[in-house]
């Protein structure tokens, strides 16, 4: 059961996210890979991990507008509708690379689905028993781990509690 809702779930992900089957197989590795991070600031930190915020690409390379699943407040409404676009700020010493735009395409996918679903609370949830589970350290997807399977089972997790909400 729980091997069969993984499956279907990495399908809808491999659907709905735009992730080149490589970059699936290659998740692992990519986990602690700088395209795989940003900063944010705390009061965008929390929603944006809770699947509430999410950022959507516009046609410019690197440039995002910042949304949110709903009408309620998530963040301050003036960072609503922003539009922001990364840069190395460190260049041209270092050449870091960007995040990666399949990852933040990913995040709102995520968001919109677990919004239209209403599983978005459910998921928080899980996302906050891992979280706890590794010390609190917003550790559900570290190397110390196998961090595609832990996601597998997170998502395994969800599709058995989803009836419960429907």
């Amino acid at each position: 059961m729980q091997t069969h809702a993984a499956a279907a779930t990495w399908d809808i992900i491999r659907y709905y996210s735009g992730l080149s089957e490589e970059t699936i197989q290659n998740m692992e590795s990519l986990v602690d890979d700088p395209s795989n991070g940003m900063m944010l600031e705390y009061c965008i930190h929390t929603p944006f991990d809770k699947f509430k915020v999410y950022l959507e690409q516009t046609e410019r390379d690197n440039e995002y507008i910042v949304k949110k699943v709903d009408d309620r407040q998530w963040i301050r409404p003036e960072l609503v509708g922003k539009t922001i676009t990364f840069q190395n700020h460190a260049a041209p010493e270092w050449d870091l690379p960007l995040p990666n735009p399949h990852f933040i395409a990913l995040h709102a996918g995520i968001c919109r689905i677990l919004h239209m679903s209403a599983a978005s609370e459910v998921f928080a949830q899980i996302l906050d028993r891992f979280d706890e589970a590794a010390g609190g350290d917003a550790g559900i997807l570290k190397s110390s781990g196998n961090p595609v399977h832990q996601l597998s089972s997170m998502m395994a997790a969800l599709s058995i509690c989803a009836p419960l909400i429907v």
